[in-house]
């Protein structure tokens, strides 16, 4: 057994369909986290389904959402009984791809900092490989089984989705020859009883032993009781952690002999892992993934997904190998946790609900909704929000029936700056007064499905003024169709880039990672400069006016404001400054003392402050912790965006610049390589490091946050790499 970062299995190629499945969902922690992983970051399709309820308690919740169905869709499931419990992932590609079958929430804590079990399979579609396609097309189906279950809406988009997916992957519907004898298997509820399946391998056989691990227990644990009545002489361990196991001591001391319990010796983790593993005279085996040792979720009231493995000694064994360890435990010496097991929650009774909203490709709102109410309204409408606006932006009317579906055309201005998720809820007119529903994320079909946008081709401007994102290919594009001085004249007059901190208005989109040019040749000037007659003085003047114009009023005024929230709008603009300033730099437009000057003083605005005769600030890391107070929550959050791997980054491109070799000193010793240059600011770079408490980012920090630039060749990253001074 090894702990490892969830995050580190998504770190693979784009995924042309990625389905996941969770209890909980956790929007936030998904979009700035799992969200950034390779193989979803530019996945084609993303799907989440959730329980239903639980979809419904988080509509109920101010979730920071940016991408919640608009690039990726959550699709909640109501099974016919108890609750929808699955952990599992398929990703797919057309050479291959990923299933993940383990105990963990798309939650922070489920990915982050639980004690869970998870497994993960790398498929690939050979001869020889069977078995892992087996196990890819057993999670195939049970994510179209699972479509069943669905909001009608969410169904029908994520059944489509499904079903176009053999097209660009055949090997998923392959047909393989039989095979009687497999190591590892994918078992659902959908197909029925977990213990049917388990007693039904046990056939004729006598276990010797059965061990358990498991955070919830029935009140009576019956499953316990199955197991003895079945095999009297079995002996049964089961691996509890003190106030967390609901474990019923009472019920287990009837049981009489043969019980033992283990508690976990050397982990703060909360322990959410589920395993059910057995030992008999013909082998070992265990079930191991979502399903607690319940009725609920071994007697399919719930659904639930489990590995089915066979031989499963060392595997079982293998997690108490030291990093990981359990000793004995006496009965009266364990105090149980209170938390129970999840259950289905009643959501029908809700008096106004948003069933569902698509906002279609043609810009039409598609509604379901009902209401039950005691008094009939006098009007129904529908309330259309972006996140942060306190007041609705539109109303729509609605047929006013208790259940209808409904096709409304909104006014042009209502979507007009919505760029990102868009909310809409149930607004009921009674007698006078104002009854509003939990709001729910509109579908917006037309984005759901990313197509990469490939080399050379047109970046929308919203896109550019939403988060920066694909600023440098925008303007070759415009170049291209309409010259140099058509380039001139948006930067010297476009919108800026929305600005956001967590304060109300328009959220930008995330941190993008678009490709400049090719990484593995030098950069080369778009024709539209190189035919360009006369000197580009007026482009850099244009280009100088757009970064000054970005640096006074976002970047400064996010080191004025200090919000944690705001931190990912400040680094895609610091990014995109760096960026457009090195690419015009590289292409001999922006003057080298020009690039250094901005460079340094966006690094001091990003962390020790600035001050002159015009403006000053104390810098934006320590604006945020002069509101936080709480060095440990700034590490995280800078951790997750890699912050201060970026600001790093950024210092050591303009150490680069500024190096010159065999220059000249007016004093001191000149550097001799681009590490030592600029000693002033990087000590001041450390000494705020320092002083706030936050740990210098890591080399492989800092050449991340390289590599996302895509401005620098192989050769020149490894050269980068080499004036990395920790």
């Amino acid at each position: 057994m090894k702990f490892l970062d969830f995050t580190s299995l998504l770190e693979t190629e784009p995924a042309h369909l990625a389905a996941l499945s969770t209890f909980q969902f956790d929007a936030d922690f998904f979009e700035r986290r799992l969200l950034r992983c390779s193989a979803l970051l530019k996945a084609r399709r993303i799907l989440i389904f959730m329980d239903a309820s639980q979809w419904f308690n988080l509509l109920r919740q101010d979730v920071p959402a940016k991408f919640l169905n608009r690039r990726y869709l959550v699709v909640p499931v109501r099974p016919p009984q108890g609750v929808f419990h699955p952990k599992l992932s398929l990703l797919v590609r057309e050479d291959g791809g990923q299933v993940h079958c383990g105990s963990n929430n798309l939650t922070r804590s489920g990915c982050t900092s639980n004690l869970e079990l998870l497994n993960s399979f790398s498929i690939t579609p050979e001869k020889g490989n069977e078995e892992s396609v087996r196990l890819a097309q057993e999670a195939f189906g049970f994510f179209k089984r699972a479509c069943d279950d669905a909001d009608q809406e969410t169904g029908r988009i994520a059944r489509q989705w499904l079903d176009e997916v053999p097209r660009d992957a055949p090997w998923l519907a392959t047909e393989l020859p039989p095979t009687e004898k497999r190591a590892v298997r994918l078992v659902h509820t959908y197909e029925g009883s977990l213990w049917d399946r388990v007693a039904n391998l046990l056939d004729g056989e006598t276990p010797k032993r059965f061990f358990v691990i498991s955070p919830f227990f029935d009140q009576e644990v019956e499953l316990a009781q199955r197991i003895r009545q079945r095999w009297p002489k079995c002996q049964i361990e089961i691996v509890v952690q003190q106030k967390t196991t609901n474990l019923p001591v009472a019920a287990l001391k009837k049981l009489q002999s043969g019980i033992a319990l283990s508690e976990l010796r050397n982990s703060s983790r909360r322990l959410h892992a589920k395993l059910l593993a057995w030992e008999s005279s013909k082998g070992t085996g265990c079930v191991v993934g979502s399903a607690n040792f319940t009725t609920a979720a071994f007697d399919a009231h719930n659904v639930e997904t489990c590995l089915l493995v066979s031989d499963a000694k060392e595997v079982v064994s293998g997690l108490f190998d030291g990093q990981l360890a359990k000793r004995p435990l006496a009965f009266d010496d364990f105090d149980p946790g209170t938390e129970q097991e999840p259950k289905a929650e009643d959501v029908d009774s809700t008096t106004l609900r948003v069933t569902s909203a698509v906002l279609t490709e043609s810009g039409e709102f598609r509604v379901s909704y009902r209401h039950r109410l005691e008094t009939n309204p006098s009007s129904l409408r529908l309330a259309i929000r972006i996140p942060g606006e306190q007041r609705p932006r539109a109303f729509l009317n609605l047929p006013n029936k208790e259940n209808g579906t409904s096709t409304l055309s909104p006014p042009e201005s209502a979507l007009k700056d919505a760029h990102g998720t868009i909310m809409a809820a149930l607004v009921a007119e009674i007698e006078g007064k104002r009854e509003e529903s939990p709001p729910i994320w509109v579908i917006q079909e037309g984005r759901l499905t990313y197509e990469p946008s490939g080399e050379g081709s047109s970046c929308t401007k919203s896109k550019v003024e939403e988060s920066g994102e694909g600023l440098t290919e925008f303007l070759e594009e415009l170049g291209k169709r309409d010259g140099m001085s058509a380039v001139i004249e948006y930067l010297k007059h476009s919108n800026l880039i929305r600005f956001f901190d967590g304060g109300g208005g328009p959220v930008g989109g995330g941190i993008f990672r678009l490709r400049i040019r090719d990484p593995f040749h030098a950069d080369i000037a778009p024709d539209w400069l190189l035919n360009v007659k006369g000197d580009t003085t007026n482009l850099a003047e244009a280009i100088y006016d757009f970064v000054d114009r970005h640096e006074k009023q976002r970047l400064r005024k996010h080191a004025k404001r200090g919000y944690i929230n705001g931190m990912e709008n400040f680094l895609d603009i610091f990014t995109a400054l760096v960026r457009l300033l090195y690419v015009y730099h590289v292409r001999g437009v922006v003057h080298r003392l020009k690039l250094i000057g901005r460079l340094c003083a966006y690094v001091d605005i990003a962390t020790c402050g600035f001050e002159n005769t015009q403006d000053a600030s104390d810098g934006y890391l320590y604006s945020v912790y002069d509101i936080l107070g709480n060095a440990d929550y700034l590490q995280e959050v800078c951790d997750e965006l890699n912050f201060l791997g970026h600001v790093r980054a950024a210092f050591v491109i303009v150490q680069r610049i500024r190096y010159f070799p065999g220059e000249t000193a007016t004093w001191g010793t000149p550097p001799k390589r681009p590490s030592e240059c600029l000693p002033d600011h990087r000590k001041r770079l450390r000494e705020a490091f320092r002083e706030l408490d936050l740990k210098e980012p890591s080399k492989a920090d800092i050449m991340k946050a390289l590599g996302e630039y895509m401005m620098f060749s192989l050769t020149e990253l490894a050269e980068l790499e080499k004036e990395i001074v920790m």
